[in-house]
């Protein structure tokens, strides 16, 4: 399977997009199995509708990032851009807010055609045993990952673990977020013991299933340690921090198909998507038909200008809608390489043609219309137009690196994880015998580098109670309303009363 891009992939997202408008009648996701779930091919074809989910605009192709990022300070929403997003920038969502809801309907579309691989394919005897629990194994990780978005962004929320066949069926009660943990918990130890550690692009497998857990232990390990609100229901950090470094140790111990890439730039080249560090992206193809298929997720980092990238690729106009906060900028040293090279601040603008280099540009982090540039999300082989290959990380071995020196502290295995990280950025290394809080705060703040723009800053935030000492304190934003978690929309609840309680 390449890409993702298969002639069921496209009719499943068109299905989609049709559909979408219906959702207020009709139950997420919903797919008919009167005549299907008969052989492997339609095992694998269900699967496939389930990854679709994904690359969404309204998920990892863009939602997703809106609502993660604005909030920090590694972005901040244009002027004139869209209000809820300025909103969210401001910390200051409310239930009307329109970039929530998809953020609260797209897990739940994904979660039940996951929910219709779990249930069926097993059925399925015309396939080997192997090749049926890796694609459930799949669907249990993709599960998994839906619910572990949803707790993360708004909470209790409910938790449906059948397909959903009925409208009546959507009115559940919310589930406890200590109930959706042990069942995040549950599905991804689950997928572990089905899944191989074969490489399928654009798929996840063992190895990824094994780093999503030690990210989600160590969220409820440090949401203890630091009291963050919503996780007082955790009994003992100190074993969640165990269960982090137990399944972070196997990615970094366990296995030899991922490790780190040698060159930065390399990791978010589309052109090398089997690169070392990619445990699992949301990945579109700008050969698409629709949005979805392809991106335009670069777009809403650049300036809406016509210029040439340093790499020579023509760029006929950005959205200008990303700006990136002078308060990530500045913090970088000056050396380090993920701001040299993963941040864009030297243009070649070429006015109304696309010919010749034009004169340099430079971009000044205080300028609101042409600012430095996140290079995460750029296209290598992209020649005009909007449609873009963008692939959005879900899982990077160098996150799931940074979870285990977390886990770590202080020892050994912390420092040398940690340092890996840093020199690959040309830092030296962190100063040594510091204390587990600060150590701990340093690996915070290596993760806001490392991570910045990838979907990452505001659930790290969120996990160590520090929205308010790093945001607030340090940044100078202002607050309003909760912070830790996202009010369900009003849509949602005035479709399902049982979200009031």
């Amino acid at each position: 399977m390449k890409k993702l891009k298969y002639i069921a992939l496209i009719l499943a997202a068109t299905s989609f997009t049709a559909c979408r408008k219906q959702l207020e009648e009709k139950p997420y996701g919903f797919l008919s199995t009167g005549n299907f779930y008969k052989t492997e091919a339609d095992a694998n074809s269900a699967l496939i509708y389930a990854y679709s989910i994904l690359p969404d605009l309204d998920y990892y192709s863009r939602n997703f990032i809106t609502l993660t990022e604005a909030p920090t300070e590694d972005i901040e929403i244009a002027a004139g851009k869209s209000a809820d997003n300025v909103l969210l920038d401001k910390l200051a969502a409310t239930p009307v807010n329109a970039t929530l809801r998809p953020g609260f309907q797209l897990p739940y579309v994904g979660a039940n055609r996951a929910n219709l691989v779990i249930a069926y394919v097993p059925k399925i005897t015309a396939m080997s045993e192997a090749a049926r629990n890796e694609v459930v194994g799949e669907a249990y990780t993709l599960r998994a990952l839906h619910y572990f978005n949803l707790v993360r962004l708004f909470g209790a929320v409910p938790m449906h673990l059948e397909p959903v066949d009925d409208p009546s069926k959507t009115n559940l009660p919310k589930s406890s977020m200590k109930d959706i943990y042990d069942q995040v918990i549950s599905d991804l130890t689950t997928a572990a013991g089905m899944m191989d550690q074969v490489r399928r692009l654009g798929r996840v497998n063992q190895v990824g299933a094994w780093g999503l857990l030690s990210k989600v232990y160590l969220t409820l390990a440090s949401g203890k340690d630091s009291g963050s609100p919503g996780y007082d229901f955790v009994t003992n950090a100190d074993e969640m921090y165990a269960k982090a470094k137990e399944y972070a140790g196997m990615v970094v111990n366990n296995q030899t198909v991922y490790g780190l890439s040698p060159n930065l730039v390399d990791i978010y080249d589309v052109n090398k998507k089997d690169g070392p560090e990619h445990l699992w992206d949301a990945s579109a193809d700008r050969t698409g038909t629709n949005e979805g298929l392809y991106s335009k997720l670069p777009k809403m980092f650049m300036p809406n200008l016509n210029f040439k990238l340093p790499n020579g690729v023509f760029v006929p106009g950005g959205f200008n809608e990303f700006l990136t906060e002078s308060a990530l900028y500045n913090s970088f040293d000056n050396n380090d390489k993920r701001k040299n090279e993963l941040i864009i601040s030297t243009i070649y603008d070429v006015g109304s043609g696309n010919s010749g280099t034009g004169p340099t540009q430079n971009l000044s982090i205080t300028d609101a219309y042409t600012r430095p540039f996140s290079n995460k999300f750029n296209d290598s082989g992209w020649k005009a137009g909007d449609q873009t290959s963008c692939n959005t990380p879900i899982l990077r071995y160098s996150d799931v690196l940074l979870v285990y020196a977390e886990a770590c502290g202080p020892t050994a295995e912390g420092y040398a994880a940690v340092k890996a990280i840093r020199n690959r950025a040309g830092l030296g290394d962190l100063p040594p015998a510091l204390s587990v809080e600060q150590f701990r705060d340093a690996v915070l703040q290596e993760r806001s580098w490392e991570l910045c723009f990838e979907g990452q800053r505001l659930f790290d935030l969120r996990r160590t109670h520090n929205i308010e000492k790093i945001l607030v304190d340090k940044y100078g934003k202002t607050v309003t309303g909760d912070p830790y978690f996202f009010p369900i929309p009003q849509s949602e609840v005035d479709r399902n009363p049982n979200l009031n309680k």
